[in-house]
Formats: structure tokens, C-alpha cells, sequence
């Protein structure tokens, strides 16, 4: 989903088809934990599985996503080089609108706060931030996950 946002060029505007691609990029792995733990449940095992398997599996299949989606965007940052510098390019656009804009900051600050904004913005895009924020969204909703679906089938299967 990732590489659908960006090689179509999605980022560029606010509309419904580039919701599209932020949203799935929750539900997808979402649904892959939920039909993941669901099946490691249904298993016919010796031991039944308990909350730290079905925790430690989604931790495992949450990992696997993560580095997909970290790898899909290093290819973006660094092979389509032309990709980000557009989408900073129109970012750097909208700062200085919005800080052109903002009454509240005093003339005399406002390159002092553009390039502040600028800088903060280069640091969120580098693949090392990207890769933390990704890494910790794929692990807390497959957690999340993981946890509803084991609590959820243990009250309705006793």
C-alpha cells in the first residue's frame, strides 16, 4: 500500500483515494493477525495455545510487515529519489503558507520558525524515522489485535 501511495503519486492531494491507502495500511495486517491467531487457536495441538503464543506469533507476523513496509520505503527514498523530493517540495510549499499565515508569530521569527519546521520535517522522512514510527504501529495494532481476538474467542469457546 505503501508503494501504491507513492508511485501514483497520492500524496499530493487530500482526497478519498489517498485515504485509501493510509487505511488499509492498519487494516491489512489487522486482518492478517486476527485470521492468524484465529487459526493458531483453532489448531489441534497438544497443549492448548495460551495469550503469550498468540502475543509472541502476532510479534513475529508484526516484524515480517514492518520490514516489508520499511524496505518499500527505502526503495521510494532512495531509487525514486524524484518521489520525495516532490513531496517535500510541496511540503516546504505548505509551511511557508502556514506560517506566513499564522498571526501569532512575529515577522522577525518567521524564517527562524520556517526553517525549524523545514528541518523537523527532513528528520521525519529520513528512513530511520519512518522506520521507528513504522515498526511501532505495526506492533501495537497487531498486539492489540492479537489480544482482542484471544480474549474474544476464549470467552466464546470456553
Amino acid at each position: 500500500m505503501l508503494l501504491v501511495q507513492y508511485l501514483n503519486g497520492l500524496y499530493k492531494t487530500v482526497s478519498v483515494a489517498s485515504f485509501f491507502p493510509m487505511f488499509f495500511n492498519l487494516v491489512i495486517p489487522g486482518i492478517g493477525v486476527y485470521l492468524f491467531v484465529k487459526g493458531l487457536m483453532n489448531m489441534q495441538t497438544d497443549k492448548p495455545i495460551n495469550m503469550g503464543k498468540a502475543l509472541f506469533f502476532s510479534l513475529m507476523m508484526s516484524l515480517i510487515m514492518a520490514a516489508t513496509n520499511i524496505a518499500a520505503y527505502q526503495h521510494i527514498y532512495y531509487n525514486k529519489t524524484e518521489i520525495i523530493d516532490d513531496w517535500r517540495s510541496l511540503q516546504f510549499a505548505a509551511i511557508e503558507k502556514n506560517i506566513d499565515a499564522d498571526a501569532s508569530v512575529l515577522a522577525v521569527d518567521k524564517p527562524k520558525q520556517k526553517a525549524m519546521m523545514k528541518d523537523n520535517f527532513n528528520v521525519k522522512i529520513s528512513p530511520s524515522s519512518f522506520g521507528s514510527f513504522e515498526l511501532m504501529m505495526c506492533v501495537s495494532t497487531s498486539m492489540v489485535v492479537a489480544l482482542l481476538v484471544f480474549v474474544w474467542n476464549l470467552k466464546r469457546n470456553p
